[in-house]
């Protein structure tokens, strides 16, 4: 058959690249079946432009896949549109972030006959193999979410994919990804060098965030690959790739500190002339120790990014984070005393948030002085604990859908702050780093485009004559929440 992978525009080209179907392809029988991706956010192609159409009437798929988080699942529904008005016969699938969280919703949509929820490496062939089959036999699929053919408006969901034994997994197909073309575009997750890209070492999450759905997504255990077969994949990036920076894209590299210990030591001797490591998706502040941070400086790091998500005791009680917020200043110095810089993510505006928790969030990013931070605005994700209490009381609608993260009009504001005027809080924040750690202003411009910076400074200026900001960008710097989608 000939299978499409349709990625929708909309995902930032700088700092997400499509591995979800670089593992797709990689993992299929290509003695089978013609695989190919069709990136729309790299090539800047609308859903309904005739460019679109005129390559899957050129490409005449058996199969179209689309990816989606939930800032892009109108786009990717709007793509697979498509796909069924030239070709009604056409076996249309969604998977991703959103598809995983939110399935019910997304198969009461005709556009869709099939959802995977969580992984699909391994299962997505399986589905193939059924779907040639006369009587194809879907229960022996995991993590598919189908139509019953003995009831109708009844969707039957197979248990979702948790491969033990990760090795069996191929690396993505990086030429399929246009690893090249997403550098060459500006592709810089979190970092300062040029030619970096991503790889997945860990999976799984224990924690009950109650905004996050990763849980859901990978499951609760922590899953590892062999040090041996990282090894092998890092040089692989390194002498036929030219990478220079490995993006570990992992939510709780650190969990497993033995683990993160051995992968560390492992790369000191290997011994790669200008590699460097990073975790953009941050990592657990709890799960760290004087010894993993100075092999971590030692095997490559050069910064670190934690997620304390607020100073305020009462607002991580509610986010269900499990931290202590007293423990962030001595944390942020022990990464600081082995010599990495420290980055922090922060959510603001989360339900039952008041002033005086930004406030206190504001006291604990000036005590550790970052030398970076991110004050993201909170986005109700479909499917996770907090959204569902939203729609339980009646605070939205369900079938909300946040908006793009680099910062867009809230779908949601706290009862308790809807006059507090959010972009005067957050400029005021950034100009304090800048004044008072003038040395990190080179470091943020390495690793945010100038341009951008500029662009929503006078986009926070415009809208602080408005309470809470709710038409245009809230935020100077883009928001980075791969982690929470």
């Amino acid at each position: 058959m000939k299978i499409a992978l349709l990625w929708p525009k909309g995902f930032d080209v700088k700092y997400v690249m499509p591995i979800s179907f670089g593992y797709l392809k990689s993992n299929i029988d290509q003695s089978k079946h013609e695989v190919r991706i069709f990136d729309c956010a790299l090539k800047n192609i609308d859903a309904h432009s005739q460019k679109l159409r005129e390559t899957l009437e050129w490409f005449q798929p058996d199969v179209v896949g689309v990816s989606c988080w939930a800032p892009t699942y109108e786009e990717a529904m709007r793509i697979l549109e498509v796909a069924k008005s030239i070709n009604k016969k056409v076996v249309t699938v969604m998977g991703g972030a959103h598809a995983s969280s939110y399935p019910d919703a997304i198969m009461k949509r005709k556009e869709v006959d099939f959802v995977f929820r969580g992984e699909a490496e391994l299962s997505f062939p399986v589905f193939l193999e059924e779907l040639q089959k006369e009587n194809p036999d879907f229960s022996k699929v995991k993590g598919l979410v189908y139509r019953s053919s003995a009831e109708e408006n009844k969707f039957l969901k197979n248990e979702m994919e948790r491969e033990r034994d990760l090795d069996t997994i191929q690396i993505p197909d990086y030429d399929a990804m246009e690893l090249e073309k997403y550098i060459e575009s500006g592709y810089r997750f979190n970092t300062v060098h040029k030619h970096n890209a991503p790889v997945w070492i860990t999976r799984g999450c224990p924690y009950r965030c109650g905004f996050c759905s990763a849980p859901l997504q990978n499951g609760k255990v922590i899953r590892t690959h062999s040090i041996e077969y990282m090894t092998k994949w890092v040089k692989y990036l390194y002498y036929e790739k030219g990478i220079r920076q490995i993006n570990i894209i992992d939510d709780n590299f650190t969990f497993h500190l033995e683990y993160a210990k051995e992968f560390c030591k492992t790369f000191i001797d290997v011994n790669l002339p200008g590699l460097h490591f990073g975790t953009p998706n941050g990592i657990r502040i709890q799960r760290t120790d004087p010894e993993l941070l100075q092999l971590m400086v030692k095997a490559g790091w050069e910064n670190l990014i934690v997620a304390p998500e607020s100073g305020s005791l009462k607002t991580l009680q509610r986010m269900r984070k499990d931290l202590d917020p007293s423990i962030i200043p001595q944390k942020v110095k022990e990464i600081k005393d082995a010599g990495l810089k420290v980055h922090g993510f922060f959510i603001i505006g989360y339900p039952g948030e008041t002033q005086e928790d930004l406030q206190k969030t504001v006291a604990l990013v000036r005590k550790c002085k970052f030398n970076f931070f991110f004050l993201n605005n909170f986005q109700p994700l479909p499917g996770t604990p907090i959204y569902d209490e939203l729609v339980r009381d009646g605070e939205i609608k369900d079938g909300t859908l946040p908006k793009n993260y680099s910062g867009g009009e809230r779908v949601y504001m706290p009862k308790e702050l809807q006059d507090f005027n959010f972009p005067r809080f957050v400029l005021k924040e950034y100009v304090h780093l800048a004044l008072t750690n003038p040395l990190n202003v080179p470091y943020m411009f390495k690793l945010i485009n100038p341009k951008m910076v500029l662009q929503k400074i006078r986009s926070n200026i415009r809208n602080m004559t408005r309470p809470n900001g709710t038409k245009e960008s809230e935020t100077i710097l883009p928001e980075i929440m791969v982690m929470h989608d």
